[in-house]
């Protein structure tokens, strides 16, 4: 007999097992250590209340992880993780699984539901389209190595300001309908910041970076998760391109990556790639669907 509790009724010991089970044999392997998996939570806002869990019996054999965050009044729901374990699989379990989920977040008067899905994971994209999801993008992951071309002219012409990306939420310089992991709530909690190129007190261009760097040593690394930039205004793309070139340590021989990093944002990506951005193996779709009309 199939039933359903939240993951607060699990244990962190049953918890964690039934994540790395349900992940078991995925396209990308999602084990993690019992400490990491519970961390994850806090880092990337998930609820255990809001999160489902299926049963047989007594046995948990699928789950969905869900959290809730609200933008300019608006809930928006994110779907951190859906997986059932191998012996349950190809019982068309998963429609009835993402279903309770969903009526879980309607009871929590959500406006969006959104997630991301593997672009080569075409079965859980079909099961995901079924229910009333519609992809609206495509996700990159671009990587960069070593000395980048640094433009002193164009980092000259705009007064450049590093915030902490905590100061950036809900301040509208980024979309609020973004994939998760992007946005500033989240990455503030690993050290993300923002920054932003502005002339005459208006703000031109920014982007959301997190650096990998110790105190007193140069920088290892740094991921690009948002760009935006004014197109109305005449030096918006150059404003774009001085934000870029200085989150990203052009001038440092570093490791560079983009997270689900959208495709609309089109006047980024040929830039990123005109300076030795190139495609990796992995990219995602971005995944939404409308609750509360």
């Amino acid at each position: 007999m199939i039933t359903f509790k939240t993951m607060e009724h699990l244990t962190f010991k049953e918890a964690h097992e039934l994540f790395t089970s349900g992940f078991e044999g995925y396209f990308i392997p999602m084990k993690m250590p019992m400490d990491t998996f519970i961390a994850r939570f806090g880092n990337d806002n998930l609820s255990a209340a809001l999160s489902v869990v299926m049963f047989d019996e007594d046995k948990p054999i699928g789950f969905v992880l869900q959290g809730i965050r609200e933008v300019n009044g608006e809930k928006i729901a994110w779907n951190g993780g859906t997986g059932i374990v191998p012996e349950y699989r190809g019982k068309k379990l998963g429609t009835i699984l993402m279903e309770k989920a969903l009526e879980l977040l309607k009871q929590q008067q959500v406006d969006i539901a959104t997630l991301e899905a593997l672009s080569i994971n075409e079965p859980a994209i079909r099961l995901y389209e079924k229910i009333g999801y519609k992809v609206i993008d495509t996700l990159h992951f671009l990587e960069a190595e070593g000395l980048l071309s640094f433009d002193e002219q164009l980092a000259s012409e705009f007064e450049l300001k590093r915030i902490p990306a905590l100061q950036a939420i809900n301040a509208n310089i980024f979309p609020s309908l973004v994939p998760w992991q992007v946005d500033p709530s989240i990455a503030p909690r690993t050290g993300g910041e923002v920054i932003i190129a502005m002339k005459d007190s208006e703000v031109l261009a920014a982007c959301l970076v997190r650096t990998k760097q110790q105190f007193g040593n140069d920088a290892e690394g740094v991921t690009l998760f948002q760009a935006f930039t004014n197109n109305e205004h005449t030096d918006g793309m150059r404003a774009l391109q001085a934000v870029l070139q200085e989150g990203l340590h052009f001038n440092h021989s570093i490791k560079r990556t983009t997270y689900n990093f959208e495709d609309k944002m089109k006047n980024v990506i040929p830039f990123l790639k005109s300076n030795g951005f190139k495609n990796t193996d992995i990219s995602q779709v971005f995944m939404t669907k409308q609750l509360m009309e």
